[in-house]
């Protein structure tokens, strides 16, 4: 009897999983890292060197100073950096909120 109540619930788990992945979300994500692995991948060998990696991140920082160095005096203060914190939560409460 233990061994047919295992099945059942084996069963119910495996039919349910489906409902609870979102197949176009998952797409979208695998998407969008795959472009942005072509993108830093500057030479197109597909492999990512410690050089590309720098650069990609060189752009990211440039990017951030120049969105949130409002004196642009090449610093953060405080309250510029609690900027960037607010900014990275709203991005991080959108890409988990994206698939739904």
């Amino acid at each position: 009897m233990k061994n047919f109540s295992f099945l059942i619930l084996a069963l119910a788990f495996f039919i349910a999983l489906p409902s609870y992945s979102n197949p176009t979300f998952e797409k979208n994500s695998f998407i969008k890292m795959r472009k942005r692995f072509q993108k830093i991948d500057k030479n197109g060998d597909g492999l990512l060197s410690k050089g590309e990696m720098i650069e990609a991140h060189r752009d990211r920082i440039d990017k951030l100073f120049l969105n949130f160095d409002k004196n642009a005096d090449g610093k953060l203060s405080k309250k510029e950096l609690r900027a960037v914190k607010q900014e990275m939560k709203k991005r991080i409460y959108k890409f988990r909120n994206e698939g739904n």
